[in-house]
Parts: structure tokens; C-alpha cells; sequence
């Protein structure tokens, strides 16, 4: 159906002025509140008319979108193109080309938009991912199983007997033993007093003696005893071992090895209760730097 004003139209005054207010308020490539106001005044003014169809239809569009009260984008542009396609053909090229450039410059700020945005997401994603690299590296953990718990110390004393009183949550010390036969990287595992369950695996000796040559800390945490039954009669040691930086308090590290349990599905005596608690000190330096034992 041809809704755009034809010669006959505008050779009579409505039609004149509804040609000239459509061409106003669309020349821009937008219509703005003021224009859509002016537009439906003049609507009402001249519903009475229905020698020129695009009258009717500009009524019946600007009754529908404005029903609601509220004219979104949608309706906007809908709005928008319906008093483009009344404007006769003549008159049409430098409306549709205002148009095209104002949604073009539209597009290029929405794509800014989301540029901008997408830039302040990422920043944020490397922020918290620089935060969470800060935060592992000034706490890190590994679990490990005590080697050698059936050998008997050089005292004499067994290493069985002593991890019979071993439980979970114990501290532990991890002190390097330089003087070792089998391996310049031995770290002996000992319970506080002093008494030794076994040694440290080989992978874990040597990860110990780097971090600790890096300015780091080592300290040992029992997980769990096993064996110590009538078909598993060997007793072994399950344990943690948390390297932390310097600056980490003794509290932070206390939440941090019961999180770490917590995680792993054990939960220590005490807790957060302060039943669970202990010195960063515990940490031991190597006898001499780790590169310099071969």
C-alpha cells in the first residue's frame, strides 16, 4: 500500500504541512521527544482527515507505540521509518541518508562500548588472576607419603614406634641433612621433640631445598597415620608440607593448612579453634645452598 504524500497530497495545506514536518523532524536522521510530541499534536489536530492515507497510518503507528506510555528503541526506529516512507520519493534520499549515517554512528559507539568494556573485564580478570597468583605464592602446598618409616634411627630408637604416637595435625620439622649417604638433598622429617619418622621423598627433598634457597619457608603438617592393623601391620605417615614467604603470619598460615585439609577432606583437632596452632618459625634453613651440593 503507498502511504508516502503524493503531488495531490501537498497541493492542499494539510498535506503541505505534514510534508514539511516530516521532513523537519527526519532531516536529522532522529526523531527526539520534542519532535514525536509535535508530530501526534498535529496527528489529533487532523485525525478528522481521511482524504490523505498517510494521515491514517501515521495515527494508527504513533497510537500503538505510544500506548504504553513508553517508547523504546524499537518502537523508536519503527516510528522513525514510518515517517521516512511518507515522505514522497523526491524528498526521501538525504532523510535516509541521515539516517544510515546516525545508525552507523551509533553502531561505532556501541562497538566502542563493548570495546571499552571488554577491555575493563579483562583487567579485572588479570587483576584477580595476578591476585590469586600473588596469593599462591606466598602459600603454596604439597602432600607427600614419609619415606623410609621402617628403618630404625641412628639413636636407635624405631621409627614405627614413634609414628604409634603420631596424629593428625601434628607439626612437623623439615631439616635438611647434608651428611646423608644416599642423597646431598635428604631432608629428615621430625616431630617436634625431635624424633624422626623417615625422610622427605627425593622430589619433594629437592623442591623443599630450592624454596628455601628462594627465601621461602617449609613447614610439615601430619594428614593421617595408616596401617597400624592386622593386615596392613606398617604404620605410615601422610603429611603436608606448606612453603610460605616471610611476610605471612602465623595466623593466616593456621587458616590456610586447615582450608588446605579441609579441601582434601580432613578435618584437624581443634581447627580454627586455636587447638591448631603454630610458628612459621618452625621452617629450617639448609646446611648450604642446594646448587652447591654437587
Amino acid at each position: 500500500m503507498r502511504v508516502y504524500l503524493k503531488q495531490s497530497d501537498v497541493e492542499s495545506d494539510a498535506g503541505k504541512q505534514l510534508l514539511d514536518l516530516t521532513v523537519r523532524i527526519a532531516m536529522d536522521g532522529e526523531l527526539d521527544l520534542d519532535e514525536i510530541e509535535t508530530l501526534r499534536d498535529w496527528l489529533l489536530a487532523n485525525e478528522a482527515n481521511t482524504q490523505i492515507a498517510a494521515i491514517g497510518y501515521l495515527r494508527d503507528i504513533m497510537t500503538r507505540v505510544a500506548a504504553d506510555g513508553v517508547i523504546d528503541r524499537d518502537e523508536l526506529i519503527e516510528l522513525h521509518l514510518a515517517v521516512e516512507r511518507v515522505v514522497p520519493p523526491s524528498h526521501r534520499p538525504p532523510i535516509v541518508e541521515a539516517r544510515k549515517k546516525r545508525e552507523a554512528a551509533r553502531r561505532e559507539r556501541s562497538k566502542e562500548a563493548r570495546r571499552v568494556e571488554r577491555k575493563r573485564e579483562n583487567e579485572e580478570r588479570k587483576r584477580l588472576r595476578e591476585e590469586e597468583s600473588a596469593r599462591k605464592m606466598r602459600l603454596r602446598h604439597s602432600f607427600a607419603k614419609v619415606a623410609g618409616v621402617t628403618f630404625p634411627n641412628d639413636d636407635g630408637s624405631e621409627r614405627q614406634t614413634i609414628i604409634r604416637r603420631c596424629k593428625a595435625g601434628e607439626h612437623l620439622i623439615l631439616r635438611h641433612d647434608p651428611d646423608n649417604e644416599y642423597s646431598e638433598l635428604a631432608i629428615q622429617v621430625l616431630r617436634e621433640n625431635g624424633e624422626q619418622l623417615g625422610h622427605a621423598p627425593e622430589y619433594l627433598a629437592e623442591r623443599i631445598c630450592q624454596e628455601i634457597e628462594a627465601g621461602y619457608q617449609a613447614v610439615g603438617v601430619i594428614k593421617d597415620v595408616t596401617g597400624g592393623t592386622w593386615d596392613k601391620p606398617t604404620r605410615g605417615v601422610n603429611f603436608l608440607t606448606v612453603f610460605l614467604s616471610g611476610d605471612v603470619s602465623r595466623e593466616e598460615l593456621q587458616k590456610y593448612v586447615v582450608d588446605t585439609f579441609a579441601a582434601d577432606g580432613v578435618e584437624l583437632p581443634g581447627g580454627e579453634r586455636g587447638d591448631f596452632a603454630f610458628s612459621p618459625s618452625q621452617a629450617r634453613q639448609p646446611a648450604k645452598p642446594w646448587w652447591k651440593f654437587w
